[in-house]
């Protein structure tokens, strides 16, 4: 996709280049940019094919589409090697580290980040999703805006409560109900 898009726009460059200049320079780029989309529907399908009755049961919770549930699943593998979901979370990366030097222990806080840089991205993009369609969510956004965190915290926060929900639905292979 990012090769699509990194041609979509040369191709935008080049033609803003050739009306500069008022002459038709041969479009090279369309054949490609056409294959590339092909490439894309054709792993799309695929990925849909990959353990879709686990995909279909993640599809359950709200701000999880197809491509989180895809990803989630191909990233995971066996969700049953994680004994709890902060395990999952440290393995995603979104468990949290202290920032200690000697014996000052009153640093600020951060996320390790030492997990899957596109599964936090693709869980990123699902929670601020989630807070748009669940209520509970939206509730709990509210609280802690209240308490004066910054809202990329928050959502960070939404995340880390979607992975618990996403271990649970995945581990009891029930699918969500809403509260």
């Amino acid at each position: 996709m990012d090769m699509r898009k990194q041609t979509k726009q040369r191709k935008q460059a080049h033609d803003v280049k050739a009306h500069a200049i008022g002459m038709l320079l041969c479009d090279y780029l369309s054949p490609i940019t056409q294959a590339l989309t092909v490439s894309i529907k054709n792993m799309e399908q695929e990925m849909r094919q990959h353990e879709k009755e686990t995909q279909e049961l993640l599809k359950t919770i709200p701000g999880i589409g197809d491509i989180s549930a895809a990803s989630l699943v191909a990233f995971v593998g066996n969700i049953y090697r994680f004994d709890t979901p902060e395990k999952l979370v440290a393995y995603i990366g979104l468990d949290s580290r202290v920032y200690e030097s000697g014996t000052s222990v009153r640093g600020k806080g951060y996320i390790s980040k030492r997990g899957n840089k596109y599964l936090r991205h693709i869980l990123f993009s699902a929670a601020f999703t989630a807070l748009r369609c669940n209520p509970e969510f939206q509730k709990y956004y509210e609280k802690k805006l209240v308490q004066g965190k910054h809202h990329t915290s928050i959502l960070c926060a939404l995340e880390r409560k979607l992975i618990h929900i996403i271990y649970a639905v995945w581990s009891k292979q029930t699918p969500f109900e809403k509260r």
